[in-house]
């Protein structure tokens, strides 16, 4: 599953020295530009970057686990990255932890260059493994966020854990892959919640596969029962302090809200002809604030989409999904020489690639059927946050499996450039 025992010496060596050079340029990347690339402020956190290092900090302190109001113990954001960077704080100490963390987050980033090489692998063979590596090196957004603060780099991690996981689940039925799956769907939960109805997925490919349904229940049940294992300290400790049932987070008003304005423009508020004084907002706290922000959205919703349904229509459609798309997780003006405009250069080339991927694999008759599971997943993480306000940010942890057609397709094309230019030799 993980070797490389029947890979030939140059494969081992080609990646064996990508992985390498990646992670010492991030490396290289963490010591030159240390805590510049904090999006925020750590004297006036105003950022989700410096919120989870106060979070951390403070959760060194007292063992209390917050957001936006210290010292209120926060139900908002998932776990997960708190609880790693307190680890490390605890360790190193708060700036040096901060540190620590990065260099972590270098090993993580690479990790996931050796997913990205394996489901590739998986999926095609391991000249597409490799491409895609050496196209994954051209990323400058991978370097960039392996020095962010932010739940990008261990939920991508473990995002390609879980996708590689189900294409053995799938391929074998097995039930020690469903629990590898079921594991990593927990993990990657605890860092960012929208990944939980995943899945849904698997049911899909099950249909498609026409899987026995007694198999189907068998399965479901182990993931739902390793699942339900990672996440329950959760769930204790949200019932323990707020006294009722908190699956995942409190945090879903805000974005509903800001999703229900088209282009988010919230000017078009004082102009839209609706009454926003029957509500009292901000509430003042953030679990009231949460519930004041749903019952806006559904307003909003209820009173504005009859009005201009095809606005709305292609808002929470095409509007979105373009938003998600077009341009990379890269908020830097500049970073190891590469501008923004480079980065969206190289992005959109990418995505063009990975298109023509996903046209030549659906035309190969004797394709692994494996591929419509990650195409899917790509699918997934653009509609799951079609409902909310949506951003390239959020579709980061997916580019490398769009990298993987993306080197599928260059592969194909070289063989084909190649093919009567040997033909003539």
């Amino acid at each position: 599953m993980f070797s490389l025992k029947e890979e030939g010496k140059l494969t081992k060596l080609i990646l064996g020295i990508t992985c390498s050079l990646f992670f010492m340029t991030c490396i290289f990347s963490i010591i030159k530009y240390g805590n510049s690339t904090l999006l925020g402020s750590l004297t006036d956190p105003n950022n989700d970057d410096v919120k989870f290092i106060r979070s951390a900090w403070i959760l060194v302190d007292t063992g209390n686990y917050v957001y936006h109001t210290p010292p209120t113990a926060t139900a908002f954001m998932m776990p997960g990255l708190s609880f790693v960077l307190a680890f490390f704080v605890t360790i190193f100490g708060k700036f040096g932890g901060i540190t620590a963390f990065r260099v972590f987050q270098a090993m993580v980033q690479t990790g996931s260059l050796f997913m990205l090489f394996l489901i590739a692998r998986k999926l095609f063979n391991s000249k597409v493994g490799i491409m895609a590596v050496i196209l994954s090196l051209f990323s400058i957004a991978d370097y960039w966020v392996t020095n962010l603060i932010l739940t990008e780099t261990l939920f991508k991690f473990f995002v390609l854990c879980l996708v590689y996981f189900s294409i053995y689940a799938l391929e074998k039925q097995k039930t020690k892959y469903y629990v590898m799956g079921g594991l990593a769907l927990g993990v990657a939960t605890l860092f960012r919640p929208t990944i939980a109805t995943f899945p849904i997925i698997i049911l899909f490919i099950w249909l498609l596969e026409k899987v026995k349904f007694q198999n189907m229940l068998k399965y479901t049940a182990i993931v739902a029962v390793v699942f339900c294992l990672v996440l329950s300290p959760w769930w204790v400790r949200n019932y323990s302090i707020f006294h009722k049932f908190i699956p995942l987070t409190l945090a879903s008003g805000n974005p509903t809200l800001q999703g229900t304005y088209i282009n988010y423009d919230q000017s078009s508020a004082k102009t839209d002809g609706l009454d926003y004084t029957q509500f009292t907002y901000p509430a003042g706290s953030e679990i009231a604030n949460n519930e004041v922000e749903m019952e806006i959205s559904k307003y909003r919703l209820t009173n504005l989409v009859p009005k201009h349904p095809l606005a709305f229509l292609e808002w929470y459609t095409v509007g979105k999904a373009k938003l998600q798309v077009r341009d990379p997780f890269f908020w830097s003006p500049e970073f190891l020489g590469v501008n923004a405009s480079m980065a969206k250069k190289w992005h959109k080339l990418t995505l063009l690639l990975s298109i023509i991927g996903g046209i030549m694999y659906y035309m190969n008759k004797k394709r692994n059927k494996n591929g419509t599971l990650v195409i899917a997943t790509i699918i997934y993480f653009i509609a799951i946050y079609l409902p909310f306000f949506t951003m390239g940010r959020y579709f980061y942890p997916a580019m490398p499996l769009v990298i993987v057609f993306s080197a599928y397709a260059v592969v194909n094309l070289g063989s084909f450039l190649y093919r009567p230019f040997s033909h003539e030799i």
